[in-house]
């Protein structure tokens, strides 16, 4: 597991290895068009972790993908 990000006080993680589809605190469908969220939080918070999603999606699938070769993964870079 490696935190990848901290927003709003909101820390970010990825696990190498993991299971599919692609998640982080939300799952992911490839596409980008459907978000299932998973666990307790406010709305606010889950509106935080989506509009991250949405401005990082392309490096999130990256990372993710990497992950899942057992590469190291890196924090993202704004």
């Amino acid at each position: 597991m490696s935190a990848i990000d901290i927003i709003k006080g909101i820390l970010i993680y990825m696990y190498g290895q993991d299971h599919n589809p692609p998640h982080l605190q939300s799952k992911m469908e490839e596409n980008g068009q459907s978000r299932l969220v998973e666990g307790k939080g406010s709305s606010k918070t889950i509106n935080i972790i989506n509009e991250y999603i949405d401005k990082h999606e392309v490096e999130l699938l990256a990372l993710w993908e990497k992950a899942q070769r057992g590469e190291t993964i890196e924090k993202i870079k704004h």
